[in-house]
């Protein structure tokens, strides 16, 4: 366990460094665009492996309430998370409607429940704003940046690294 110090000064670092763990500046950085109920969101494409569509979720006993539950993807079994919950967000029902994003980090991988995909969209690393200090709750030090017209860009490393997500029961 950290001590108080020690997470206030890993804080710190992230905030005064955000910007350095996208790529150099002046380039750009394909996205895919998604929307998790009333937000805008995006993930760097780099970190997807697929999307699919909602399918029979196996719930899984003792889990986080984020975690959903199990699902088959090609003969995979994947973790799939909510991250409506994960961010505090207003929930509403998993219905054949919504679409589940395969996010990848190293050997890290899970789906995350999406309302709606929008599609790919680049966007300017130069343009990206540091997430809001205003912005509390379990999701904050998930956010790499926000775009000027409102787009939250997702750091799935720290997300897929966060163990928060690793459950060893």
């Amino acid at each position: 366990m950290k001590d108080e110090q020690t997470i206030l000064a890993e804080r710190a670092k992230m905030v005064a460094g955000w910007k350095t763990a996208l790529v150099k500046t002046g380039e750009s950085l394909l996205v895919v665009e998604f929307q998790l109920i009333p937000e805008p969101y995006c993930i760097d494409n780099r970190n997807i492996t697929e999307v699919v569509r909602t399918k029979e979720i196996t719930p899984v006993p003792g889990a986080p309430p984020f975690v959903l539950g199990v699902m088959n993807v090609r003969g995979k079994i994947i973790s799939i998370v909510n991250f409506k919950i994960f961010f505090n967000l207003k929930l509403s029902g998993i219905t054949e409607m919504n679409k589940i994003i395969i996010i990848k980090h190293d050997q890290m991988e899970c789906g995350i429940v999406t309302d709606m995909i929008y599609g790919t969209k680049e966007i300017m690393i130069d343009s990206l704003r540091p997430p809001p200090i205003t912005l509390n709750g379990i999701g904050a030090g998930y956010i790499q940046g926000v775009t000027p017209d409102g787009l939250i860009l997702l750091n799935i490393p720290a997300i897929l690294t966060s163990e928060m997500l690793i459950v060893n029961q």
